[in-house]
């Protein structure tokens, strides 16, 4: 049994996310996923790269519903850390980020 760590409700929410970051050596990334989860302090989500613990990633949130058009969607952009990761049978990377938060302006 895996013990839950979140302080935060998620729902299982499947919406359309984009992912950017930055390899060691400044060559950056980016790619479409859905989230599996997501609440007021993360999300959970599939790569197709495994990811690093602590990594930072830039996240575009879209607030589509199931079978409208994504692209009209209202979207939120943020910042994530990289706070768990795991390889799945599927070829898949399940990871989870956890916001950051920055009120300083």
């Amino acid at each position: 049994m895996q013990v839950e760590r979140r302080r935060k409700e998620r729902m299982a929410f499947a919406l359309p996310v984009s992912v950017s970051g930055s390899e060691g050596g400044g060559k950056e990334y980016q790619f479409e996923t859905i989230a599996r989860d997501i609440g007021a302090g993360g999300l959970c989500a599939f790569a197709p790269r495994k990811m690093k613990l602590g990594e930072t990633l830039s996240l575009r949130v879209r607030f589509a519903h199931p079978g409208s058009r994504a692209i009209q969607a209202p979207e939120v952009t943020m910042r994530g850390l990289v706070v768990r990761t795991e390889a799945r049978p599927t070829g898949l990377y399940m990871f989870a980020v956890s916001f950051i938060l920055n009120f300083g302006g």
